[in-house]
């Protein structure tokens, strides 16, 4: 605290922090997690999620996609596509490359995921008004930047 009582940009950014944390911490107990249980399939909805949204993309486009290593997203796509939820082909234009598409379970499992996150958010955000929503994206898409930029120095 400063000599006038207000919170220093330490103190703010500490609060913030703390209040992000407990969040984060609240959003996991809401889906039945403790906060030391590993972190859901968050990976994989998302990538559920890209392939509703791109059906037939290119593998490597995929991993460029979701912000992962090749590596990492062909051990991911391995468990979808033993789970059955996702079907890898070669493309017919180009043998070298792999495209990737979900099955009927993988729709099926990607329209669940849409339907839980839709009210997830609702409950979340629910606190909010249209104006303060506005400003909560605006702010939270400067932190990203800040920290996309941060990472491609």
């Amino acid at each position: 605290m400063t000599k006038s009582g207000k919170p220093t940009r330490e103190d703010l950014l500490r609060a913030v922090f703390e209040e992000q944390h407990k969040q984060h911490s609240l959003v996991r107990r809401s889906h039945g997690h403790s906060p030391h249980d590993p972190p859901p399939a968050v990976r994989q909805n998302h990538l559920l999620r890209v392939l509703e949204d791109c059906p037939g993309i290119r593998q490597k486009d995929l991993a460029e996609r979701m912000h992962v290593r090749p590596q990492s997203l062909g051990e991911l796509l391995d468990k979808l596509e033993d789970s059955g939820l996702v079907v890898r082909r070669k493309d017919p234009e180009d043998g070298r490359a792999v495209r990737v598409e979900l099955t009927e379970d993988g729709r099926a499992a990607e329209r669940e995921h849409r339907k839980n996150m839709a009210e997830n958010i609702r409950k979340r955000f629910g606190a909010l008004t249209d104006d303060e929503l506005q400003e909560y994206l605006r702010l939270t898409k400067k932190i990203n930047d800040s920290l996309d930029k941060q990472e491609n120095l």
